[in-house]
């Protein structure tokens, strides 16, 4: 009889372990799920390239993904002519329509202390998403402050890449290039 109660035990211990476990995995399969890299069907490899030649004064300091954040970030501009021009401060950018709780791709550049007052910099995001890839380009323009900044300022700009809840997300590839322009209008 003692030995039927200790089966018993084990055996419900066994399954509420099981069960518990399985719950973890499908939750943990869902978040998991709902964000795929991918570098295509033939290729290996990964990371990123970074030129050797770099604007001195705006470098990246880093990239990775993240949830955009709840305080939308300030759109950047598109149009050549009326560049966004820096803030004072670190601040948060978006390159495409931001919405909250996404998921996004992000770029973190640090402007040096000292960078040129009034100067445009032309930036191109190529993001390539899903698994029949879609290329989306986007060129922003900013302009740096009209007083130097006396210390660095970390800004981030985000690339919303949608909802996780709405189905899987795809990100093949991403890549940057940022310019400095000859004069504020009067980009490459």
């Amino acid at each position: 009889m003692a030995l039927a109660n200790r089966t018993t035990k084990v055996r419900r211990a066994t399954i509420w372990a099981a069960t518990a476990l399985a719950m973890v995995a499908v939750v943990g399969g869902w978040a998991m799920a709902s964000l795929t890299i991918s570098d295509g069907a033939n290729e290996n490899g990964g990371g990123a390239y970074h030129g050797a030649q770099s604007l001195t004064y705006w470098t990246e300091a880093s990239v990775g993904l993240a949830t955009e954040p709840s305080t939308l970030p300030t759109a950047l501009s598109t149009t050549v002519t009326a560049p966004t021009t820096l803030a004072a401060a670190a601040a948060n950018y978006a390159i495409n329509a931001p919405v909250a709780g996404d998921v996004s791709h992000y770029w973190k550049f640090t402007e040096s202390a000292g960078a040129p007052t009034g100067t445009e910099v032309e930036i191109q995001f190529t993001v390539s998403t899903g698994a029949t890839p879609t290329v989306t380009s986007v060129t922003v323009f900013i302009e740096t402050q009209g007083t130097a900044p006396t210390g660095a300022i970390a800004f981030t700009l985000y690339y919303d890449l949608g909802n996780p809840s709405s189905g899987t997300i795809t990100l093949n590839s991403v890549t940057q290039i940022a310019q400095q322009c000859s004069a504020v209008g009067t980009c490459p």
